[in-house]
């Protein structure tokens, strides 16, 4: 259920779910040969999900390169990034200044790149670091999991109410809000 957990965190780079997918889907595996000995009648199953899992998150293993790129620029392998990135990693790699700031955080340190000198890669890393950052799809996966949670009895209005209160990064304390109001109004 943790893994899970970590799929569904806000604010989170491509490299970090890449990283939660790959670590869910290793722990997925560790668990196979116990399963199909204590429930030999699901090993079907269980092979069909480890399937399904290949297939749904076929992407995620095509942009492998181009994460090692965004997570660690430094030890990349110049020769399986695109080749319009290559002559930039190279110089990049060569650098003294930059080498000295391997410790940086993904973000942190792709900040350190001047525009003039390194167009392409800067501009990679902001393709990388926004690539699920959209307020459009952050919000049409809010709106998905407050439907899919109580999905008859919501109506638009309390849909219009819910979307502010999930899309927020502010962590609300409702049961406090309650017990402060003088007369708090309680459904039927």
């Amino acid at each position: 259920m943790e893994a899970l957990a970590n799929f569904q965190l806000s604010c989170q780079t491509a490299s970090d779910l890449y990283a939660h997918m790959i670590a869910f889907r290793r722990k997925l595996e560790l668990d196979v040969p116990a399963c199909e000995k204590i429930f030999p009648k699901y090993r079907a199953d269980i092979e069909t999900l480890l399937q399904q899992f290949s297939e749904r998150f076929q992407d995620f293993y095509a942009i492998q390169p181009r994460v090692a790129l965004f997570t660690a620029p430094l030890s990349a392998t110049v020769s399986e990034q695109p080749p319009e990135l290559q002559l930039e990693l190279c110089e990049l790699q060569s650098n003294p200044f930059f080498q000295s700031q391997r410790n940086e955080k993904e973000i942190s340190f792709w900040r350190l790149l001047p525009e003039s000198r390194f167009p392409l890669l800067r501009d990679f890393s902001l393709s990388m670091a926004s690539m699920f950052g959209s307020t459009c799809e952050s919000s049409f996966s809010t709106m998905k999991h407050i439907k899919s949670k109580e999905r008859n009895r919501l109506t638009d209005e309390t849909l219009f109410q819910l979307m502010p209160i999930g899309s927020t990064k502010i962590d609300t304390d409702i049961q406090n809000i309650v017990q402060q109001q003088a007369r708090p109004q309680v459904s039927h």
